[in-house]
């Protein structure tokens, strides 16, 4: 449904009788209390400002934000530039006060009392203008403006609320808390097997909250709670895991896998009933590790797009990626036995990557903005490679590791380096400080 428009989008959800359960939100260069009716009238619920709510606080769009020299002081942390800050909270209320005062004009004209009854209602849009006009000359905007016979019981906005707690109550964490007890308490290793479905999400991150509330930071010592799941993994498996607690996955598992890993280490393979070719499938979803900070995870088979997104110190090793694989990486080190898709390395700031490029392809995919390639052949790049894969193996009793450290001399030579430059420029000013001082 979000490949189509937002009423077609709407048609799919009032003919299943589901659009009442469900708040649309639209946004997208908004700006006028007329843009507001027409969403409504297509079918939103709720609308999203974003440009003009900064400019009202001052922002003349220079679109450097990420630079940190924001001219008017909004995007920046700069003492100096945020001098120069003029922005009020009540220029933006008094800027929505005349969106609000525009939208009631429009809707008295066309004799909507409340906004409610506005949403959905698009026969109040007329189309010929527009496909008349040169630019639009042979659109069809049928499927926008179609509006579906439905019984008048059948809701087309938003008409109830949703129970968000998730069942909380019924979490699956709650089990794996009570077999953890030991561990938690005195620091003895348990033990325990754990079937999981799509539908338990952020299996973890209740029991890891108890071992950084019981032992701080530092967790428990390494693999001290040791639990192993079997089917297929809601979002978020193994979200924040705290040290001291190993998760192993028979099955698959949604995005998030490890978001905010925190020191955890997680590995997911295929069951052994499996017919699948773990290195030729996609095993995890999109954007995992997302923002991890410490800890280990080894997965046998493909993951999604945007894979160790915003990683900073957590260690992986997986058998390809999507798109956008290291983007924003500032720390941490990936591994890949396999292929990425493009733009591989956009915004990677920290951290190494090493990729197994059989097919001498990789470079094509590698954004190169902010990092420079290498042939791993320094000492300690090829130890720190080979150890994580050997623990790939050993978590996972993958062939394509097993293969790579059979053939090792020879494959060694078609891995690539990914190395940040910021990063590598900064680690040879430490190294060459340290000899300095080490002269003297």
């Amino acid at each position: 449904p979000w490949e189509l428009g937002l009423s077609e989008t709407q048609q799919i959800l009032v003919l299943n009788d589901l659009r009442g359960r469900i708040r649309v939100q639209v946004d997208g260069q908004l700006k006028t209390g007329r843009d507001v009716v027409i969403g409504g009238i297509l079918g939103a619920d709720e609308f999203g400002f974003s440009t003009t709510a900064l400019v009202t606080m001052g922002c003349i769009m220079m679109r450097k934000c990420h630079l940190n020299t924001c001219s008017v002081g909004v995007a920046t942390q700069d003492p100096e530039l945020r001098k120069k800050f003029t922005g009020k909270a009540d220029y933006v209320v008094n800027y929505f006060r005349f969106i609000a005062q525009e939208v009631r004009e429009i809707m008295a004209e066309l004799g909507i009392k409340k906004f409610e009854d506005l949403i959905g209602k698009v026969e109040l849009l007329e189309g010929e203008q527009a496909i008349d006009h040169w630019k639009a000359n042979g659109l069809d905007v049928s499927k926008i403006l179609f509006k579906p016979e439905v019984d008048e019981d059948v809701a087309i906005r938003n008409i109830c609320t949703q129970d968000l707690s998730g069942d909380l109550d019924n979490a699956l964490d709650h089990r794996l808390i009570a077999i953890s007890q030991l561990a938690l308490e005195k620091k003895i290793q348990v033990y325990g097997d754990f079937s999981i479905l799509n539908t338990d999400r952020a299996t973890g991150a209740m029991l890891s909250y108890r071992v950084s509330k019981l032992h701080g930071e530092e967790g428990l010592p390494p693999d001290t709670i040791q639990l192993g799941f079997k089917g297929s993994a809601g979002q978020s498996f193994g979200a924040f895991l705290a040290p001291g607690i190993t998760f192993g996955l028979a099955g698959d598992a949604n995005d998030y896998v490890g978001k905010g890993l925190s020191g955890g280490k997680i590995f997911i393979y295929p069951p052994k009933e499996s017919s699948l070719i773990p290195e030729e499938n996609i095993l995890i979803g999109n954007t995992v590790l997302y923002g991890a900070v410490s800890g280990k995870a080894f997965f046998r088979g493909i993951a999604g797009e945007r894979f160790a997104v915003r990683n900073s110190g957590a260690k992986t090793v997986v058998e390809g990626v999507g798109d956008h694989g290291c983007e924003y990486m500032t720390g941490g080190v990936v591994v890949v036995l396999g292929s990425t898709g493009r733009n591989f390395a956009a915004g990677m700031s920290g951290g190494l990557a090493y990729v197994l490029d059989r097919d001498n392809e990789f470079e094509i995919h590698c954004n190169k903005n902010t990092v420079e390639l290498f042939d791993v052949n320094e000492e300690e790049d090829i130890q720190q490679l080979k150890v994580l894969i050997e623990e790939h193996y050993q978590s996972t009793q993958s062939t394509v590791a097993k293969k790579v450290l059979d053939e090792w001399e020879e494959t060694l030579t078609k891995f690539v380096k990914v190395y940040p430059s910021d990063y590598r420029r900064v680690l040879e000013e430490l190294k060459n400080k340290q000899d300095e001082l080490q002269v003297a």
